[in-house]
């Protein structure tokens, strides 16, 4: 155990103090991430029920937390929670979603489509709304007004997907380069919402509503200058003020159409509103914002982290889910907190992670049972060097009756590009001759 760490009894837990491990595997227990700070007295009789002893970091600064203003858009990933700025907490009812859906659950094996199957339909649908989104972008550049039936046409095709399998859009915006950062942020954050929002049961019209208004929540930036988009991470007081004008500028430009839904408007309005009120435009809190705004800040503060500007070092997947968690009920209200982290899994289909063996492999789906065992494609040996074909492991059948010592588990994730690996060389298109998905699908 390391030297930060200190074992005391689950009895005499304080609020604050950070839990960085416990007395059996976390995969056996229902707390959605590895590693949390207290933040009541519930959370400690929870604990009680599954442990005799844990462990707590006696460092009270993280040195990976994650800035207020980052979550909001502001900076990199490195500096002060939103915990330890003493932001304020507000806790609300459980939500009420009307006429919930029941879709086919991933861990049963009852999609509709298999992951296979649906990877080679969603590709063209992904380049679709890209050019949909380039043109909408282009169009404002010149002072023109955009045309927005081919996006709505694109979000009828990824709802039907990801109600199908939403493991299949996952993997293309976690395996995809990007080149032009706002539109396909808007397209990456748009399919995390449809996740979440699939998770939650959402109709499928309201579905419908959430996507357009992800990917349309960033036109207003075509209006910014291109100096306070590409440095927006290092922004001054007076430039930042700048920089949030873009919700402004880009609900005028959907109320200008004439033919955006005032729903969807609604939501880009909201998007960057945070639980606490410390979001803007108008600081509002809690209920106050609408479901869908909280869904879409929560998707784009996720997908700011995993992908930010170059220039910024991106947060590796777990250590963004954990940054999220510890904004629950302060920047984002914690029901949606904990629903996205079991929607898409502490390791998201198509994540570079590292084993204890010193392995290291892409995961290409996760168990909602045990969020810390998903389904791995090892690429590279214990010494870094690129397996000749893939080794396929589900963890959780190849761990089954083994012990704590014996397991195989995920040491950490890393960030998209790590040791060089590029995912859609091997796994999409079977585009180097060792690799296919024949290897992946069995």
């Amino acid at each position: 155990m390391q030297g930060n760490q200190q074992k005391i009894p689950v009895h005499e837990l304080q609020i604050g103090m950070y839990v960085s491990n416990l007395d059996r595997p976390w995969c056996e227990t229902p707390f959605p991430i590895q590693g949390f700070y207290i933040r009541s007295a519930d959370e400690v009789k929870s604990l009680e029920s599954y442990c005799k002893h844990v462990y707590v970091d006696v460092v009270s600064a993280k040195k990976q937390a994650y800035e207020k203003h980052a979550v909001m858009g502001g900076s990199g990933y490195s500096g002060a929670s939103s915990r330890e700025t003493g932001a304020s907490v507000l806790k609300l009812p459980p939500l009420k979603i009307r006429n919930r859906v029941k879709y086919p659950d991933i861990a049963s094996g009852k999609t509709v489509s298999s992951l296979k199957k649906e990877v080679s339909k969603v590709g063209k649908l992904q380049r679709n709304v890209s050019v949909a989104l380039t043109n909408i972008f282009e169009t404002i550049h010149s002072g023109g007004t955009p045309v927005y039936k081919d996006v709505s046409k694109a979000v009828d095709g990824m709802v039907e997907s990801v109600i199908r399998n939403p493991d299949a859009l996952v993997w293309l915006t976690r395996v995809n380069t990007h080149d032009q950062f706002s539109y396909q942020h808007a397209i990456s954050a748009s399919i995390w919402a449809l996740v979440l929002g699939r998770y939650l049961g959402l109709e499928k019209e309201v579905l419908k509503q959430l996507s357009t208004a992800v990917l349309l929540s960033q036109v207003g930036k075509a209006k910014l200058p291109k100096e306070v988009l590409e440095h927006q991470h290092t922004l001054n007081a007076e430039a930042f003020e700048h920089y949030k004008k873009y919700v402004e500028y880009s609900v005028e430009i959907l109320e200008s159409s004439g033919n955006v839904a005032n729903a969807v408007i609604d939501v880009v309005r909201c998007h960057r509103e945070r639980h606490n009120g410390t979001g803007f435009p108008n600081g509002i809190t809690g209920d106050r914002i609408p479901l869908l705004a909280k869904i879409a800040g929560l998707v784009d503060a996720y997908q700011e982290m995993i992908e930010p500007r170059p220039g910024v070092q991106p947060a590796p997947a777990a250590v963004a889910v954990s940054k999220l968690y510890e904004s629950r009920n302060i920047e984002f209200q914690e029901e949606l907190v904990e629903s996205f982290i079991k929607a898409i899994g502490v390791y998201p289909t198509g994540t570079l992670v590292e084993l204890n063996s010193q392995e290291v492999g892409i995961v290409l789906n996760h168990n909602p049972k045990r969020r810390l065992w998903p389904k791995v494609a090892v690429v590279l040996n214990g010494d870094k060097k690129p397996l000749k074909q893939a080794k396929i492991i589900d963890l959780l059948a190849y761990n089954e009756g083994k012990g704590q010592k014996e397991a195989l588990n995920i040491s950490g994730s890393l960030p998209a590009g790590a040791y060089d690996i590029d995912p859609s060389n091997y796994l999409i298109t079977g585009a180097t001759s060792r690799w296919s998905w024949r290897h992946f699908s069995s």
